[in-house]
């Protein structure tokens, strides 16, 4: 709080004089530039000039060098055929019907290290829902060793799925089933 006042009465106002400075106007800021003079030049349309296209020669017969796909051999003896454009397009989208859930990535569980040391193997039943994106979530395993439950859902938890689509809308699709077999060679 010292600082602030020592530094107050050091500032003293009565001591700075304003110098009167002459008032310049600006009348333009910028440079003006007269406006261009517009040039109008007359030309005549190029003429249009018509250009035959050679005759597309007509398809005889199918000869197959290599078996498999067929070859066309075409006679060149003067067949006029007129030659139409050919308009290439994309295909037009289209919605998907029906489908069925499906495992793009499939579940691979590992071997728990446990059941491995004791030479227990096991089959599993994963009981899962598939969100609309595909995910799996609510997963819950029933295995004949309970050693063999918590690999089975982690495994299952790790895939993905194509989701169930129902009238070309991907769904929520519940009470799937994935079965596990735990065995050793």
């Amino acid at each position: 709080m010292s600082l602030f006042v020592t530094m107050t009465g050091m500032i003293r106002v009565d001591e700075v004089e304003r110098v009167a400075t002459p008032q310049r106007i600006l009348e333009k800021i910028t440079p003006q530039r007269e406006p261009a003079e517009v040039r109008t030049v007359e030309r005549e349309f190029a003429p249009i000039v018509e250009v035959a296209l050679p005759p597309m020669p007509p398809v005889s017969k199918i000869a197959s060098k290599v078996g498999g796909l067929p070859v066309p051999v075409l006679k060149t003896d003067g067949w006029l055929v007129s030659r139409d454009v050919i308009n290439f397009r994309p295909p037009a989208p289209q919605a998907i019907g029906e489908r069925v859930a499906q495992a793009v990535r499939q579940p691979t569980a590992s071997y728990p290290p446990a059941m491995a040391r004791i030479g227990q193997g096991g089959t599993c039943e994963v009981h899962f829902s598939l969100s609309t994106r595909g995910l799996p979530y609510d997963i819950s395993a029933t295995c004949s060793h309970p050693g063999f439950e918590k690999e089975a859902a982690k495994a299952v938890g790790k895939a993905q799925f194509l989701p169930e689509i129902r009238q070309g809308v991907p769904v929520e699709s519940h009470n799937y089933v994935y079965p596990m077999e735990f065995r050793l060679q």
